[in-house]
């Protein structure tokens, strides 16, 4: 039996690393002395390792303890991801999805500081909740490879979004890509309806394309949304009610916008058209919704295409992530000189809306228009 057991134990590879003689792996480790951080991570290679190392070097400033924990998100990130605002690694699952309600649980202290960091336009859908940490792990899948972090296509999905008692759904059809070593996503945005139900959905539904554009003209549900910028190919044709007009908007094709706060473009296309309406309802006493698709009807059928730059999502406090979630009320309490925004020249309308079709950022150009 011994010898059985001596025969198995021989036959166990020995990494080459542990080959080397001790004095050749302390010239390694001295070499690494100004980097504590690896220093660390060679000593976690193995039990014989550890030992011989350097203790001292485990007692790690602030800044190497970062440094340490995205090395090892570097490594064990198929299961564990960086946090910034608690310097820790916390565990993730496989299969957590923006579109499953819940299945994002940060520890109990970080909850309320990435509940302030999340793209969540619409306050009525939680369809879709995009958190500055699924932006991460889609990005470690990038850079790091598989298995680590979530697929790309996790964030491509669609949703249904009420927008006022029975009226008619908007329908949010999500992508994602990544360019130049930064996350896109485009979400399209469509409704239709008769011109009376349509123009209620609008006025009611409070749906937005971004933290600071809206659909709806007035929010009197949300006092604090006034503060955001109307579209204005949804207001009302000035006068035509009193003409008895059924007209609920403009129509119009292919209008450019572009917010002036995040890195947001859209494009507006409202047209007639032979439509049904898609409504959604609560199903008996559960939070499952019901949908309903009703006759073919003469309406209107409207479309918004918007084209979000999220950057390399590797910091929460960037500029493009913060200035894509921040809402305007906190703009407003956090208002200072520093106080980051898109600049438009650097940025001009449709330049992110380029870069989403041509795969390439287009040349940087001062332009004039007018927007919100």
């Amino acid at each position: 039996m011994g010898q059985f057991l001596s025969t198995i134990l021989s036959l166990r590879t020995v990494p080459p690393l542990l080959k080397l003689p001790t004095e050749i792996l302390l010239l390694v480790a001295s070499q690494l002395s100004s980097s504590p951080e690896s220093l660390v991570t060679l000593s976690l290679t193995c039990k014989n390792l550890s030992s011989i190392l350097d203790r001292d070097a485990v007692d790690l400033c602030e800044a190497s303890k970062r440094r340490l924990l995205l090395l090892l998100e570097r490594d064990f990130g198929d299961a564990f991801f960086y946090c910034s605002f608690c310097c820790r690694l916390h565990y993730f699952s496989q299969q957590w999805h923006p579109k499953v309600l819940g299945a994002f649980r940060p520890s109990q202290r970080c909850f309320l500081y990435h509940e302030n960091k999340m793209f969540h336009p619409t306050p009525d859908s939680y369809q879709f909740v995009l958190y500055y940490i699924y932006g991460r792990l889609v990005m470690n899948r990038h850079f790091y490879g598989y298995p680590k972090g979530l697929p790309l296509e996790r964030l491509q999905c669609s949703a249904m979004v009420s927008s006022w008692g029975g009226g008619p759904s908007w329908q949010e059809d999500h992508s994602a890509r990544i360019i130049n070593d930064e996350l896109f996503i485009c979400t399209t945005h469509t409704i239709a309806g008769r011109a009376s139900t349509l123009r209620d959905a609008i006025d009611e539904g409070r749906h937005s394309v971004c933290m600071h554009t809206a659909t709806d003209p007035v929010d009197l549900c949300y006092p604090h949304r006034n503060r955001i910028y109307r579209m204005p190919e949804f207001l009302e044709p000035e006068g035509d009610e009193a003409h008895g007009s059924t007209l609920p908007v403009r129509a119009c094709r292919d209008v450019l916008g572009a917010c002036t706060v995040c890195l947001t473009d859209y494009v507006t296309t409202i047209e007639r058209a032979e439509v049904k309406e898609i409504t959604m309802s609560d199903y008996e006493v559960s939070f499952i919704k019901q949908l309903s698709v009703g006759p073919p009807v003469d309406g209107w059928f409207i479309t918004i295409t918007a084209y979000h730059r999220l950057g390399r999502c590797r910091d929460p406090e960037h500029w493009k992530w913060v200035t894509l979630t921040e809402t305007p009320v906190a703009r407003v309490i956090s208002k200072g000189p520093g106080q980051p925004r898109r600049d438009m020249v650097v940025f001009p309308p449709g330049a992110i809306r380029e870069t989403w079709r041509t795969g390439r950022s287009p040349p940087q150009s001062p332009v004039t228009w007018g927007g919100n």
